[in-house]
């Protein structure tokens, strides 16, 4: 660090080697020999190809984990779908076209409806039964 504290204070007045000549001034910079330069240019190098095949791994893994997600949630829609068309299959044919043409060629989702109820009346109990003066109380 002393080194490098020093070339740039005697570069004030001016520059002392040549910006194009990088090796001598990495010399002077780090006061090393021109072959420790090299060296270690060279180790720049493989450990930036090594950072960039890593990279490179965790990018494909995070795609394969991506895909992977989404085959699942396919699937879950598939299932989904082939659920709903076996149901729909004793009902009308209108709703049956539509879940055969959307697992056709394009996935759609389709979004749960609830069925309304089928209860009729007080199932299971007996009616309420109010007096006169209960009924004019409620309003």
């Amino acid at each position: 660090m002393f080194n490098v504290i020093k070339f740039v204070e005697r570069e004030k007045g001016g520059c002392l080697i040549r910006s194009n000549n990088v090796n001598d001034r990495i010399k002077s910079i780090l006061g090393i020999s021109i072959p420790s330069v090299e060296k270690l240019k060279r180790e720049m190098r493989e450990q930036e190809r090594e950072t960039l095949e890593k990279q490179n791994e965790l990018i494909q893994l995070q795609k394969k984990l991506d895909q992977e997600k989404q085959d699942k949630e396919d699937a879950a829609i598939r299932t989904t779908l082939q659920l709903r068309s076996s149901r729909t299959r004793s009902s009308s044919s209108s709703s049956s076209s539509s879940v055969t043409a959307a697992s056709n060629s394009t996935l759609t989702i389709f979004m749960p409806v609830a069925k309304s109820s089928r209860k009729r009346g007080h199932f299971g109990r007996p009616p309420i039964i109010l007096t006169e003066n209960q009924n004019e109380n409620v309003r």
